[in-house]
């Protein structure tokens, strides 16, 4: 078996579900966009709108005219696919670089004569062909509507579908350059999203000032320069192409100058202090800490700033000019509490990832053997999952708190309503059950074998996946309300009911238990 062929069985689930995942929302979203703007006055509208609502042009861009449904699927559902192929190149490349040299899987190749320079090619070739297909699927999915929907054509599809390929290959091959920066392959993950959040930054500073120069400086801005659907400027993929050769290039040259198994950053130095813990749940707490203060942070200024964003959306929802995505997710009722709400589960889908990360530590550690050494000092088998499923319910908790109060305190300042605050508070920390459901799945699956780690990321996009797109896509009602997000009541409305909240928490308990149960019934798990 050739490298090549090894690192794609490594991640074959992970690219596959990827796939899925882009393609299925690139086909089924482009209809709804034409029975949501079915004449011209209601485009020209909803264009008028867009272009003067601050927050929409900061998160999807300058919506440009006429303003067709194949524009406005662009403009709209783009901004969202391209943000997920960017995370997605940021993962696969790092599970292609970083990770198998931290595991040891380079370390035994390479022992059996394997050349220094071939896993990095064998990576980049897989990323190559994962662009390829990313860049086909969704073009064809596009343009499989051609003739049903108005403004969308093949060639148009095919400007399309090579946006999403260069977005990934030029944030892949960014995050193969930082690969080789970074310590681990975790602080690669971290530089790479980092980088994601910065390309964002410049593309919605480029769209906000008007000024386009910027938007060729950002991957996320090559909608705007590609222009799918509009003007198909096919020479605004050179400079990304050449940024992909140049970037693969640097790749390369800093692999063969660092150390294996180590960046150019250092690791950080461990303290020789003694590590005052006496439970596995002081020990998980300490583990987690600083990666719990940076998440904290961040959606707490995110969040807020995202929830403030909306009193342009608040105001066209109110006057009944809101349609597309914005519009699906508002609905017909109070247009605050639904805002508050759509905004506060965007911020319950991200800690949620958190959840998923916080309890597949556990997989990690015991792999690495700390879990065994925990072991030794008497503590039962099943404490150290469920000391983990409890840390990180406690730390979702304390995001969504701190999320909360900020919110509370910003967001009756930007757009006007009826117990403002109240409802941005209580939206946030609405999320904590969907947090609480998430945390019990994975643990189960850790639980009863780390193999099963591959499936903990799946309720959760799933129930992203209806909780984003259900409504657009008119899915029932019964089975949107499968998943953990959209039950927060709104607490400033008629005998709001927490039911489904309570149903979910004690979901999440009861999986927690019988995932911490499952590990006395096998061996631990060593890497």
């Amino acid at each position: 078996m050739s490298l090549t062929r090894l690192l794609v069985r490594r991640i074959r689930w992970t690219l596959g579900a990827w796939l899925l995942l882009l393609v299925g929302i690139c086909f089924a979203t482009v209809p709804a966009y034409q029975n949501t703007y079915a004449t011209d006055q209601q485009r020209r509208a909803a264009v008028e709108l867009a272009r003067a609502d601050r927050a929409s042009t900061v998160l999807y861009g300058q919506l440009p005219g006429p303003g067709t449904p194949a524009q406005m699927y662009a403009w709209e559902a783009g901004a969202i696919v391209t943000i997920l192929v960017a995370v997605m190149a940021v993962l696969v490349t790092v599970s292609l670089t970083r990770a198998p040299e931290d595991d040891g899987t380079l370390e035994l190749l390479r022992g059996s004569g394997v050349p220094q320079r071939r896993p990095l090619h064998s990576a980049m070739v897989v990323l190559a062909g994962t662009a390829v297909l990313l860049g086909l699927g969704c073009g064809v999915a596009a343009g499989l509507h051609t003739g049903g929907v108005e403004g969308v054509t093949w060639s148009g599809a095919a400007a399309f579908g090579t946006t999403i390929a260069l977005t990934f290959l030029v944030l892949g091959a960014g995050t193969a350059v930082l690969a080789q920066v970074a310590a681990t392959a975790g602080h690669a993950r971290m530089l790479g999203l980092a980088a994601v959040g910065a390309a964002f930054a410049v593309r919605a500073a480029a769209d906000v000032s008007g000024t386009a120069a910027l938007n060729r400086l950002s991957p996320l801005g090559l909608r705007a320069t590609i222009g799918p659907f509009t003007a198909g400027h096919w020479d605004a993929t050179v400079p990304p192409a050449l940024a992909v050769i140049l970037l693969a290039a640097l790749a390369e040259v800093l692999s063969r100058r660092r150390e294996f198994g180590a960046g150019f950053l250092r690791r950080r130095a461990t303290a020789d202090s003694r590590l005052r813990t006496r439970t596995p749940v002081g020990l998980s707490a300490r583990l987690g800490r600083s990666s719990l203060l940076a998440w904290t942070v961040a959606v707490a200024a995110v969040g807020t700033l995202f929830a403030s964003m909306g009193s342009g959306t608040v105001e066209q929802s109110r006057g009944g000019d809101l349609g597309g995505f914005l519009g699906s997710q508002l609905g017909t009722g109070d247009p605050v509490a639904a805002y508050l709400a759509y905004s506060d589960t965007v911020v319950g889908i991200v800690v949620c990832a958190y959840a998923v990360l916080s309890v597949l530590a556990a997989r990690r550690w015991e792999a690495a053997g700390l879990t065994d050494l925990v072991l030794t000092t008497g503590v039962r088998r099943w404490a150290p999952l469920a000391a983990q499923a409890a840390v990180t319910a406690g730390g979702c908790a304390v995001i969504l708190v701190a999320t909360g109060v900020l919110g509370a305190l910003v967001t009756p300042a930007v757009i006007d309503g009826q117990d403002v605050g109240t409802r941005a508070f209580a939206y946030a920390i609405g999320q904590w059950p969907a947090a609480v459901a998430t945390t019990g799945f994975v643990a189960l699956l850790i639980g009863l074998s780390p193999r099963l780690s591959a499936l903990a990321w799946l309720p959760l996009t799933g129930s992203a996946l209806l909780a984003l797109f259900g409504p657009l896509l008119e899915v029932p009602e019964r089975i949107q309300d499968l998943g953990f997000f959209r039950h927060v009541p709104d607490v400033a409305g008629p005998g709001p009911a927490a039911g489904a909240l309570a149903v979910m928490v004690g979901l999440g308990v009861a999986l927690s238990l019988l995932g911490a149960a499952a590990t006395t019934r096998r061996d631990v798990r060593l890497s």
